[in-house]
Protein backbone atom coordinates (compact mmCIF):
# COMPACT_ATOMS: atom_id res chain seq x y z
CA UNK A 1 0.00 0.00 0.00
CA UNK A 2 3.34 2.32 0.38
CA UNK A 3 4.34 4.60 2.59
CA UNK A 4 1.58 7.68 3.86
CA UNK A 5 2.64 11.60 3.85
CA UNK A 6 4.11 12.63 7.25
CA UNK A 7 0.51 14.47 8.27
CA UNK A 8 -1.76 11.39 9.42
CA UNK A 9 -2.80 10.39 13.04
CA UNK A 10 -5.14 7.07 13.73
CA UNK A 11 -6.38 6.51 16.77
CA UNK A 12 -7.15 3.01 16.77
CA UNK A 13 -9.38 2.15 19.77
CA UNK A 14 -11.56 -0.19 21.53
CA UNK A 15 -11.96 -2.96 24.76
CA UNK A 16 -9.36 -4.89 26.31
CA UNK A 17 -9.20 -7.95 23.86
CA UNK A 18 -10.71 -6.52 20.86
CA UNK A 19 -7.52 -6.85 18.99
CA UNK A 20 -6.72 -3.25 18.67
CA UNK A 21 -2.88 -3.45 19.21
CA UNK A 22 -2.59 -6.22 16.65
CA UNK A 23 -4.44 -4.23 13.95
CA UNK A 24 -2.48 -1.00 15.12
CA UNK A 25 0.53 -2.37 14.88
CA UNK A 26 -0.35 -4.29 11.36
CA UNK A 27 -1.78 -0.77 10.54
CA UNK A 28 1.27 1.22 11.32
CA UNK A 29 3.63 -1.01 9.38
CA UNK A 30 1.02 -1.14 6.45
CA UNK A 31 0.80 2.52 5.82
CA UNK A 32 4.71 3.31 6.86
CA UNK A 33 3.87 4.67 10.42
CA UNK A 34 4.99 4.79 13.73
CA UNK A 35 3.49 3.11 16.29
CA UNK A 36 2.64 3.91 19.87
CA UNK A 37 0.75 1.88 22.24
CA UNK A 38 -0.63 2.53 25.72
CA UNK A 39 0.04 -1.24 26.89
CA UNK A 40 3.95 -0.64 26.18
CA UNK A 41 3.68 2.95 27.63
CA UNK A 42 2.01 1.45 31.11
CA UNK A 43 4.41 -0.98 31.19
CA UNK A 44 7.77 1.32 30.28
CA UNK A 45 5.84 3.60 32.92
CA UNK A 46 5.63 1.58 35.84
CA UNK A 47 1.68 1.40 36.09
CA UNK A 48 0.94 -2.25 35.09
CA UNK A 49 -1.71 -3.10 36.94
CA UNK A 50 -3.13 -0.03 37.82
CA UNK A 51 -6.05 0.62 35.81
CA UNK A 52 -7.07 3.57 37.89
CA UNK A 53 -8.40 6.76 36.18
CA UNK A 54 -5.10 9.26 36.88
CA UNK A 55 -3.16 6.42 36.22
CA UNK A 56 -4.35 6.13 32.86
CA UNK A 57 -4.64 9.60 32.22
CA UNK A 58 -0.74 9.15 33.37
CA UNK A 59 -0.43 6.76 30.10
CA UNK A 60 -2.12 9.28 27.38
CA UNK A 61 -0.69 12.50 28.79
CA UNK A 62 2.85 10.66 27.99
CA UNK A 63 1.48 9.24 24.69
CA UNK A 64 0.47 12.57 23.68
CA UNK A 65 3.93 14.03 24.83
CA UNK A 66 5.55 11.57 22.72
CA UNK A 67 3.17 12.06 19.85
CA UNK A 68 4.76 16.24 19.83
CA UNK A 69 7.91 14.76 19.49
CA UNK A 70 6.94 11.97 16.57
CA UNK A 71 5.09 14.83 14.75
CA UNK A 72 8.31 17.18 14.82
CA UNK A 73 9.84 13.97 13.59
CA UNK A 74 7.64 14.19 10.24
CA UNK A 75 6.57 10.97 10.77
CA UNK A 76 2.46 9.79 10.92
CA UNK A 77 1.43 7.92 14.00
CA UNK A 78 -0.76 5.01 14.97
CA UNK A 79 -1.97 5.31 18.56
CA UNK A 80 -3.26 2.15 19.88
CA UNK A 81 -5.64 2.43 23.11
CA UNK A 82 -8.89 1.97 24.89
CA UNK A 83 -9.60 5.96 24.26
CA UNK A 84 -12.61 5.23 26.33
CA UNK A 85 -13.32 8.73 27.34
CA UNK A 86 -14.58 11.88 25.45
CA UNK A 87 -12.29 13.83 27.35
CA UNK A 88 -9.03 12.06 25.95
CA UNK A 89 -10.04 11.47 22.41
CA UNK A 90 -10.58 15.13 22.72
CA UNK A 91 -6.78 15.77 23.90
CA UNK A 92 -6.39 14.07 20.90
CA UNK A 93 -8.33 16.26 18.57
CA UNK A 94 -6.46 19.28 19.68
CA UNK A 95 -3.30 17.96 19.08
CA UNK A 96 -4.43 17.31 15.45
CA UNK A 97 -5.94 20.63 14.83
CA UNK A 98 -2.73 22.06 16.36
CA UNK A 99 -0.03 20.31 14.87
CA UNK A 100 -2.67 20.30 11.54
CA UNK A 101 -2.67 16.65 11.32
CA UNK A 102 -5.41 14.54 9.36
CA UNK A 103 -6.96 12.26 12.58
CA UNK A 104 -8.53 9.12 11.63
CA UNK A 105 -10.61 7.25 14.02
CA UNK A 106 -11.04 3.50 14.42
CA UNK A 107 -12.85 1.69 16.67
CA UNK A 108 -12.26 -2.06 16.65
CA UNK A 109 -14.59 -4.23 18.31
CA UNK A 110 -15.08 -8.25 18.55
CA UNK A 111 -17.62 -11.19 19.96
CA UNK A 112 -17.59 -11.22 23.58
CA UNK A 113 -17.37 -14.67 22.94
CA UNK A 114 -13.79 -14.04 21.55
CA UNK A 115 -12.65 -11.44 23.84
CA UNK A 116 -13.27 -13.87 26.60
CA UNK A 117 -11.11 -16.40 24.85
CA UNK A 118 -8.64 -13.61 24.61
CA UNK A 119 -8.46 -12.29 27.72
CA UNK A 120 -8.01 -16.22 29.41
CA UNK A 121 -4.31 -16.32 27.79
CA UNK A 122 -1.54 -14.27 28.76
CA UNK A 123 -0.22 -11.40 26.10
CA UNK A 124 2.65 -10.20 26.16
CA UNK A 125 2.38 -6.35 27.12
CA UNK A 126 -1.00 -6.46 28.86
CA UNK A 127 -2.55 -7.99 31.92
CA UNK A 128 -6.01 -6.62 31.23
CA UNK A 129 -8.72 -9.13 32.08
CA UNK A 130 -12.37 -10.14 32.56
CA UNK A 131 -12.96 -7.34 34.81
CA UNK A 132 -10.97 -4.64 33.73
CA UNK A 133 -12.89 -5.15 29.98
CA UNK A 134 -16.48 -5.13 31.74
CA UNK A 135 -15.12 -2.22 33.87
CA UNK A 136 -13.96 -0.07 30.72
CA UNK A 137 -17.05 -1.39 28.87
CA UNK A 138 -19.79 -0.07 31.48
CA UNK A 139 -17.53 3.40 31.03
CA UNK A 140 -17.14 3.81 27.50
CA UNK A 141 -18.42 7.23 26.38
CA UNK A 142 -20.10 6.98 22.92
CA UNK A 143 -18.06 7.80 19.70
CA UNK A 144 -18.98 11.16 18.68
CA UNK A 145 -16.48 11.82 15.66
CA UNK A 146 -16.98 10.29 12.10
CA UNK A 147 -15.03 6.80 12.80
CA UNK A 148 -14.74 3.42 10.92
CA UNK A 149 -16.14 0.30 13.45
CA UNK A 150 -13.83 -2.76 12.19
CA UNK A 151 -15.17 -6.02 13.41
CA UNK A 152 -12.09 -8.12 14.98
CA UNK A 153 -11.93 -11.95 13.63
CA UNK A 154 -8.97 -14.32 14.22
CA UNK A 155 -8.90 -14.47 10.71
CA UNK A 156 -9.51 -10.72 8.99
CA UNK A 157 -6.67 -9.33 9.67
CA UNK A 158 -5.77 -9.00 5.85
CA UNK A 159 -9.74 -7.65 5.10
CA UNK A 160 -9.72 -5.09 7.94
CA UNK A 161 -6.19 -3.15 6.79
CA UNK A 162 -7.42 -2.94 3.73
CA UNK A 163 -10.92 -1.40 4.98
CA UNK A 164 -8.88 1.21 7.12
CA UNK A 165 -7.13 2.10 4.27
CA UNK A 166 -9.63 2.59 2.02
CA UNK A 167 -11.30 4.62 5.02
CA UNK A 168 -8.47 6.71 5.28
CA UNK A 169 -7.86 7.58 1.65
CA UNK A 170 -11.85 8.31 1.02
CA UNK A 171 -11.93 11.00 4.21
CA UNK A 172 -11.96 14.33 2.73
CA UNK A 173 -9.67 13.97 -0.30
CA UNK A 174 -7.51 15.18 1.31
CA UNK A 175 -5.29 11.27 2.33
CA UNK A 176 -5.39 10.43 -1.82
CA UNK A 177 -3.20 13.56 -2.47
CA UNK A 178 -1.34 13.18 0.62
CA UNK A 179 0.58 9.92 -0.86
CA UNK A 180 -1.09 6.90 0.01
CA UNK A 181 -1.35 4.79 -2.74
CA UNK A 182 -3.77 1.74 -2.82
Amino acid sequence: MGKVSKSLLVIVMGLPGSGKSYFAKNLAKQIGAEYLGSDELRKELGLMGNYQLGNKLSVYEEMFNRAKKIHKSGNSLVLDGTFYLQQVRDLFHFLANTLSWQLFIIHVTASEELIAKRLSKPREDSEADLEVYQKIKSEFEPILEDHLIIESTDTNLEESLKKAVKFIKSRHGKARSQGIDG
